[in-house]
């Protein structure tokens, strides 16, 4: 049977497991976030491509308009993609460091009881927690 304080050790392992997989989730969403603007940055050159070669078919009067419009397409989505790279980038270290830290917790708690920690001490990896010592 477990005691009044492995409940508790128990409850708080579960609140942090809940919490990293909200980080999880929130990781998964900035590197979605990343891929989109690598996307973006793959785009661009051929669409802009597309949008000067039927430029070119065009009387010479438009060609100078569509050309105007092209690069300013092209500067905005370049742009436009460079800023969400680096965005996502960013929130993705900070969420790291918070996983590694809520790791460091968790095994923390887990330590605390020799049953708990052999109900989930397995399942918990620890190659993040080294990295902090």
């Amino acid at each position: 049977m477990v005691d009044k304080t492995e409940q508790e050790i128990l409850a708080t392992v579960r609140t942090l497991l809940a919490l990293e997989r909200n980080y999880l989730a929130e990781e998964r969403t900035e590197l979605a976030e990343f891929r989109a603007g690598l996307a973006i940055l793959l785009i661009v050159p051929a669409a802009t491509t597309v949008i000067a070669y039927v430029s070119s078919l065009l009387e010479v009067r438009y060609v100078l308009f569509f050309d105007i419009i092209n690069f300013t397409l092209f500067a905005v989505l370049a742009v436009w993609g460079i800023w969400t790279i680096i965005h996502s980038r960013s929130k993705l270290k900070k969420i790291r460091k918070n996983k590694t830290l809520l790791k460091a917790r968790e095994c923390e708690f887990v330590s605390k009881s020799k049953t708990i920690r052999g109900l989930v001490g397995e399942c918990i990896i620890l190659e993040d927690v080294d990295e902090l010592d």
